[in-house]
């Protein structure tokens, strides 16, 4: 699902379409790969030692993992980020999935709470009807059936706006009225040409990042997280900008 957006109806068309090329994109064999028939001792691919086959576990490929290697792996792969979400065979050449059930065995606590943040997020971010609060320090998540006039919504934390731009509850004015309105009543110009200068829009929430040093992999701030490549940051046009940097800026009320 997460390979098609958790789109059902994309999920069955892709699948009717091509399942020899849907079974590829997400890790599911026929068959495995490697066969162990009756062997009572297996070698772990990773450390090389010989074990019972009680001590080994393996993906759908068969590759033949030691307990401690497979917790070594699964760990490293979800503090590297969200990507353990498509975690793969730890052999190089197999693309074999690694499921939700290999992670409640192997993993520690923290590092299933970790994956289980990482599996929330990626549900509200890919799916069309929900969006992450924008309310500072809010970690809740709005869902919302769009299609009226109406886009007005309120979080669990009592914070108030508007679905379709994301600013505060703003209605029956127009987004785009509320936008010139926010960038007429700023008194932090300076500031703002300067953000405007240092920084560039994420190309998820579009809230201003700055990238002053380091590698080129920047990560938003919570609660979007997004990992954004320095040199692929969306160019935002001028307006769009502003709105954004003045609806950081600005404290005033309506």
């Amino acid at each position: 699902m997460n390979w098609c957006c958790r789109s059902v109806s994309k999920v069955h068309d892709a699948w009717f379409a091509d399942e020899e090329q849907v079974r590829k994109a997400v890790g599911l064999l026929d068959e495995p790969v490697v066969q162990h028939p009756n062997a009572r001792e297996l070698t772990c691919g990773i450390c090389f030692e010989n074990y019972p086959r009680s001590g080994i576990e393996m993906a759908s490929c068969g590759h033949p993992y030691c307990f401690s290697c497979w917790e070594g792996y699964i760990s490293t792969s979800i503090n590297d980020g969200p990507g353990c979400l498509m975690l793969r065979c730890p052999e190089p050449s197999c693309g074999a999935a690694i499921g939700q059930d290999m992670i409640d065995l192997l993993a520690s606590n923290e590092d299933k709470q970790k994956y289980g943040r990482y599996l929330l997020r990626s549900y509200i971010e890919d799916n069309k009807k929900s969006k992450w609060c924008p309310a500072p320090g809010c970690e809740y998540a709005v869902t919302f059936d769009a299609g009226g006039a109406n886009y007005d919504v309120s979080c669990l934390c009592s914070y108030s706006f508007c679905w379709n731009c994301t600013e505060e509850a703003h209605r029956p004015v127009d987004c785009g009225t509320v936008v010139k309105w926010i960038m007429k009543n700023s008194a932090e110009s300076e500031n703002m040409n300067w953000i405007l200068a240092n920084s560039k829009p994420c190309p998820k929430c579009k809230r201003p990042i700055e990238k002053n040093q380091g590698c080129m992999h920047i990560t938003c701030t919570p609660p979007c997280y997004a990992l954004v490549h320095g040199q692929t940051m969306a160019k935002e046009p001028a307006v769009s900008m502003l709105a954004i940097v003045m609806k950081q800026l600005s404290k005033r009320e309506w």
